[in-house]
């Protein structure tokens, strides 16, 4: 079974990283928070018959977390909007303030209309910059299909924001 300071110390490492994913994944403080403690209930639990590698214990929570993450929307029929984690530079007037809002506002409907696996992808990319390689390995899946979600991402993005009228931006 895992030792308490090691475990700790994963928590210590991964807790903030894996809330922010939880929560950007769920759109719910609290649900972010008991996937959270599930992962790494999860992790002792799996450590009572299975050896913890070091190495691969981040991958461990993120595909626990993200599973835990994707069985709450769909056992609460979730439809959310993300947190605006992103900086825009200084603008000079209020309505192109007013404007990037708009425009952050209609991204982040966009993402939410992604299914769960191309926005999971596009959160990894987006809000940790996590190489495609790093993707692949933490949802167990290809690089190419990391490659083929980030581009349907994208151009689901554009398209929406064509469609609200956005045109000088594409």
């Amino acid at each position: 079974m895992i030792e308490r300071e090691t475990l700790i110390n994963f928590y210590n490492l991964y807790s903030k990283e894996i809330f922010n994913y939880c929560y950007h994944l769920t759109g719910v403080y609290e649900a972010a928070e008991d996937v959270l403690q599930d992962c790494f209930i999860n992790l002792i639990e799996y450590s009572k018959k299975n050896v913890i590698n070091s190495k691969t214990v981040k991958s461990f929570l993120y595909k626990t977390a993200h599973n835990l993450a994707i069985n709450y929307l769909k056992k609460n029929d979730k439809i959310f909007y993300l947190d605006d984690d992103n900086n825009y530079s200084s603008v000079d007037t209020i309505a192109e303030t007013i404007a990037n809002e708009e425009m952050n506002n209609e991204i982040l409907v966009a993402i939410q209309n992604l299914d769960a696996k191309t926005r999971s992808i596009f959160i990894l990319k987006r809000d940790n910059n996590y190489t495609n390689e790093e993707i692949a390995k933490i949802l167990n899946i290809s690089e190419r299909t990391v490659r083929r979600k980030l581009q349907q991402a994208l151009s689901h993005i554009m398209v929406h924001l064509k469609n609200k009228g956005f045109y000088d931006i594409l």
